[in-house]
């Protein structure tokens, strides 16, 4: 998707407003093209449905333009690991305890059980995305040869994990308070802790 779209922003502004106030099930195409100052034609140029729609605006609240397209950071030393993932676990952390991220999956989770194909629209558009992105991390890491070879697949689920309990813990299932900020996560201390389960290879410094 084509961050500076300008219709594509529309639309995606719209569909925020539009979910939030009515939920997935009640917004109908013609009201979200209506709501965003477009025609169904150029809706369903950018997507191909409401689903998809939906699916954009959660990842586009958990991930910023320069992160969808930026390439794994060049890893020379440990260090150079811990910074990249306490970027990785700082921004996701952001999104998944931004308010209108979780309204938004509280949607999600109450139209499921009738529409599953929504659920599954929100674990592709959401957590298999992080966790690829953080898979990749540890990928480079191995690829530089500053950790031994393991299963990337578990060592991301470990890394993203405790970020979204924290935040279904503190913001899905605490009833929202304006003005109250959530509880805090310590992320660098959580980072180092992961990484003294991550086997580095003997010369890495």
């Amino acid at each position: 998707m084509e961050q500076d779209d300008v219709k594509v922003r529309q639309i995606r502004a719209a569909a925020k407003t539009l979910f939030l106030r009515h939920g997935f099930a009640k917004v109908s195409t013609a009201a979200l093209a209506k709501e965003a100052g477009v025609s169904k034609e150029t809706l369903y140029t950018r997507y191909p449905s409401k689903e998809a729609v939906l699916a954009d605006v959660l990842e586009h609240l958990i991930t910023t333009a320069e992160e969808a397209h930026e390439a794994a950071p060049v890893m020379t030393s440990r260090a150079d690991l811990l910074g990249a993932l306490r970027a990785f676990a700082d921004r996701l952390l952001a999104g998944l305890m931004d308010r209108e991220y979780m309204e938004l999956a509280r949607i999600v989770i109450a139209e499921t059980p009738r529409l599953p194909h929504v659920g599954e629209t929100f674990r592709h558009a959401v957590p298999e995305r992080a966790l690829a992105r953080a898979r990749g991390l540890l990928a480079a890491a191995r690829d530089a040869e500053l950790i031994e070879d393991m299963d990337l697949d578990s060592a991301a689920l470990m890394l993203v994990s405790p970020l979204v309990t924290h935040a279904l813990l503190n913001v899905l299932l605490v009833a929202p308070s304006a003005g109250q900020a959530p509880k805090a996560m310590d992320v660098g201390s959580y980072v180092a802790l992961f990484l003294r389960t991550v086997p580095f290879k003997e010369d890495a410094s």
